[in-house]
């Protein structure tokens, strides 16, 4: 073989060599790339989030032992608790026809501590049995004012009487006026100058040393009913929050959702019912959502947060705003309503009858709380304009009177809550009690209210956690998702370009040096190969 041919001969070897190298590397860089991407699909996409699911369902019940039991059964902080008084500027000029003139005193601030006592489970049903208990302590901080101051208010026993009265038996509404007239020894007005401490919690005397027929009827009334603070044989005490002050409520049965985890604190029972009875219709009447501190994990948006109101006797639906953050965790923002009987049909079952309906905005008490009071948002708002009107000196705005929950998903828990409601009540003219013959119609605000929590960086610490070990997945499997696809195509391509192009290393010209031929048996000259016989090398 001459040297020209044996240089040839290594040449073409190479040359199928180096070929065959760099059709392995992409075949290596597409193996390696398709198992990356299955791997990310399965574990990134798939494997990961259900793993994260399943751990917040496993955590997020009322089971023994769990720390959100703990938190449901006393909650381990505070809630703050404002309270906003209408102090009433015009009082004789009402009584004789005109238009109320108020304006807000407060907030008076008040530390509300939430537990639930008395405390039994029911393993097969899965159900927690309870009572509430609330307490309220006063507090100071910026802004809050002095219990001690005095303002004038309309005298919730003798407005709040009257109109009873008027409804349930109108017959005895002139044994109500000489009642009146003794117990409160002929006053001039129908309103109370006190202070706010005692109106809301220490109690105002209501004298009921009296010896006249009438008087005497309607304190035993009084004394029967259980709401009023028994002082002494002849003077009970009457305030607007006190009777609930450290007070067990009625039984509750809730579900633990150790079972279902979409029945977390879903109440099954209110006072040994499954429905209330105190409206007119069955739709009414459900039980629905739980108590408002727990709700199950991982619902959506339109689902909507649900939650029963034992002192509105109906549960209330709030509604999906926008997604926002708070304290750098997503959050949900919701908002309700007390919705609008005089036009919705399936809110009319809480009007006082189908045909007396209060316009958008209010609901009347008077069947669930044997008093026409009636509750709305603070300063009427998100009410009919005519209320706002009927009254001097309301400011409603939505920022500052709005119900707003900031709602994290995942677990089921608000992080930040704004519930807030006015009480009111019905000023009406009427013939049959002295008091009462000059008044303008309106609805005259009392007070409202503001229960609210904003949980600090101990409790938001540990989501801030698993949303930082979310995101890092979440970024990971994106990259290498991305990462994948782009070794895939690269394969691919570097794959047909090598394939198709066979590089072949140019031979320089060799001077044949004497004697360094290669030795033939026989004389015989051996041929050159071809390609196919190196391919058996």
């Amino acid at each position: 073989m001459k040297l020209v041919e044996f240089q040839k001969l290594l040449s073409l070897i190479t040359t199928k060599f180096n070929k065959k190298m760099k059709l392995r590397f992409p075949v290596k860089l597409a193996i390696g790339s398709v198992f990356a991407l299955f791997f990310i699909v399965l574990v990134g996409f798939i494997l990961f989030p259900k793993m994260i699911k399943s751990k917040v369902k496993s955590m997020v019940n009322l089971g023994p032992g769990m720390e959100i039991r703990g938190m449901f059964l006393k909650v381990p902080f505070p809630l703050s608790f404002k309270i906003y008084v209408f102090n009433v500027t015009n009082p004789m000029e009402i009584q004789n026809g005109a238009m109320p003139e108020v304006k807000e005193v407060g907030p008076f601030c008040f530390q509300e501590w939430k537990e639930k006592v008395d405390v039994t489970d029911e393993e097969e049903s899965d159900i927690i049995t309870y009572l509430s208990k609330d307490t309220f302590t006063r507090t100071s901080g910026p802004g809050c004012v002095s219990g001690q101051v005095v303002v004038t208010i309309p005298h919730p026993m003798i407005l709040g009487l009257v109109n009873a009265v008027s409804r349930a038996k109108p017959g005895a509404l002139s044994l109500i006026n000489k009642a009146i007239k003794s117990i409160y020894e002929n006053p001039t007005s129908i309103f109370l100058t006190a202070k706010v401490d005692d109106i809301l919690f220490d109690g105002v005397v209501i004298k009921c040393g009296v010896t006249d027929f009438a008087g005497k009827a309607i304190c035993t009334q009084l004394r029967g009913s259980g709401s009023l603070k028994i002082i002494d044989e002849s003077n009970l005490g009457f305030s607007l929050i006190g009777p609930k002050n450290a007070t067990e409520q009625k039984r509750i049965k809730a579900l633990r959702g150790t079972k279902n985890s979409h029945d977390v604190g879903r109440i099954v029972e209110y006072d040994g019912s499954p429905v209330m009875s105190a409206w007119p219709t069955e739709e009414c009447n459900q039980i629905m959502g739980t108590d408002g501190t727990v709700f199950p994990p991982l619902m959506t948006k339109e689902e909507g947060l649900v939650s029963f109101a034992p002192d509105l006797c109906r549960s209330l639906k709030a509604f999906w705003v926008k997604k926002t953050k708070y304290d750098g965790i997503p959050v949900n923002e919701y908002t309700a309503s007390l919705g609008d009987m005089s036009k919705n049909e399936e809110e009319k079952c809480y009007c006082y009858t189908p045909d007396t309906c209060l316009k958008k905005g209010l609901m009347d008490l008077y069947k669930c709380a044997g008093v026409p009071i009636y509750v709305s948002m603070p300063h009427f708002y998100d009410s009919d304009e005519s209320y706002v009107k009927g009254v001097k000196g309301l400011t409603p705005n939505k920022k500052e009177h709005e119900i707003s929950i900031l709602f994290e998903q995942m677990t089921g828990g608000p992080v930040s809550a704004k519930k807030r409601l006015q009480f009111s009540m019905p000023l009406e003219p009427n013939q049959k009690v002295d008091l009462f013959k000059n008044f303008t119609t309106t609805v005259i605000p009392m007070f409202w209210v503001e229960e609210g929590v904003d949980l600090n960086n101990t409790f938001t610490k540990p989501l801030k956690m698993l949303y930082t070990m979310k995101k890092i997945v979440n970024i990971s499997k994106w990259l290498i998702l991305v990462g994948s696809v782009v070794g895939c195509i690269a394969s691919a391509y570097l794959f047909f370009k090598n394939n198709d192009k066979v590089t072949i290393t140019q031979v320089k010209d060799v001077q044949k040096v004497p004697g360094s031929g290669i030795s033939t048996v026989n004389g015989h000259t051996n041929k050159a190969m071809s390609e196919n016989e190196v391919d058996k090398f």
